[in-house]
């Protein structure tokens, strides 16, 4: 593994509704690395995904830190936050709903070439074809629109369009769940395949720890907002300590 990119410290995040509070962080802490993964599981409700859209800066924290790159990525102002984008990119759950669905692909993915200044007009064909062979699709596909695909295909391209801004971090928020089985295991054999040649350090959030097992090197479980349990996945599944691990391995025969 290489340096680290992503340093988090003490997050902390509470919503209130209704006179009720809700606790969905609470002291989360851990450090990303280059080229590695680290899975995010837990039940419904733990704060997995609180957790993606902080580190994204779709929702802002209450208390703590994040390091992303050597930067202090929430005392970013909103204008150099936008100029920041490009080092972290997010891939979503429903890859259709991600996209205008009257786009077409090369639309979508030279939306980030052009928002992040990456390459001007002339060179965006030239770097659209080589994103779309980075995961696997033909050239042509820049013509078709985002409907006309098939979903484990939309999923790749929203792949490529995270790529487009060479960031240093991909947050996959349940990128495969979506999809069929017989679908899901190419798309996390890109993405291994991808971080082996790039060095990209991926946040990798599931409910099913078989398929967080696969691409992960590190599991962090997580539960009521905390991080109750972390460490080699291998090891976490093998000998789970907290409660939380345990029915998660328990709940996941093909685990044992």
């Amino acid at each position: 593994m290489g340096d680290v990119v992503l340093s988090v410290r003490g997050l902390g995040k509470v919503y209130r509704s209704g006179g009720r509070r809700v606790t969905a962080l609470e002291d989360v802490s851990f450090d990303l690395r280059q080229g590695e993964t680290l899975g995010l599981v837990g039940p419904s409700g733990s704060g997995k995904s609180t957790l993606a859209r902080v580190l994204m800066r779709l929702t802002e924290p209450d208390t703590g830190s994040v390091t992303l790159a050597g930067e202090d990525w929430l005392a970013l102002s909103r204008g150099a936050l936008r100029r920041r984008r490009a080092t972290a990119q997010m891939v979503f759950q429903d890859p259709l709903s991600a996209f205008n669905p009257r786009a077409t692909i090369g639309g979508a993915l030279a939306d980030p070439l052009r928002i992040h200044g990456i390459v001007g007009r002339s060179e965006r064909p030239r770097r659209i074809d080589e994103l779309l062979e980075r995961v696997g699709l033909p050239a042509d596909f820049a013509r078709r629109h985002i409907h006309e695909v098939s979903g484990g295909q939309r999923q790749r391209v929203a792949i490529a369009r995270a790529l487009a801004t060479n960031p240093r971090l991909i947050v996959l928020d349940e990128a495969v769940s979506a999809l069929d089985v017989s679908v899901r295991g190419t798309i996390l054999a890109l993405l291994a395949d991808l971080q082996a040649r790039e060095g990209l350090a991926y946040i990798f959030v599931g409910h099913d720890l078989a398929v967080v097992r696969v691409i992960s090197h590190r599991v962090a479980v997580m539960d009521a907002g905390r991080i109750v349990e972390t460490g080699p996945v291998a090891e976490v599944v093998a000998n789970p300590q907290s409660a939380t691990a345990k029915a998660l391995v328990a709940a996941t025969p093909r685990l044992m």
